[in-house]
């Protein structure tokens, strides 16, 4: 019977590693959107668009993607 609990918690352990390379990802990633969300880029994007042909949350988007595009395919 103490083999049997002994695997569980072994199993139990397993779950719970963390994926170091993906959370750093999520991380940055999430100061990536923080950083383009911020009143200041809303600023920069509405001086730099004189004309309304693309939503600020477009251009948001496509920046976004953009940098995506750029960090994931330099790591």
């Amino acid at each position: 019977m103490e083999a049997n609990l002994d695997y569980n918690d072994n199993q139990d352990d397993s779950m719970f590693e963390l994926n170091k390379d993906i959370a750093l990802k999520a991380l940055l990633f999430g100061m990536v959107f923080y950083i383009i969300d911020s009143p200041l880029v809303h600023k920069i994007i509405e001086s730099c668009l004189p004309t309304k042909l693309i939503e600020r949350q477009v251009f948001k988007a496509i920046i976004f993607a953009f940098l995506f595009y750029l960090i994931m395919s330099q790591l």
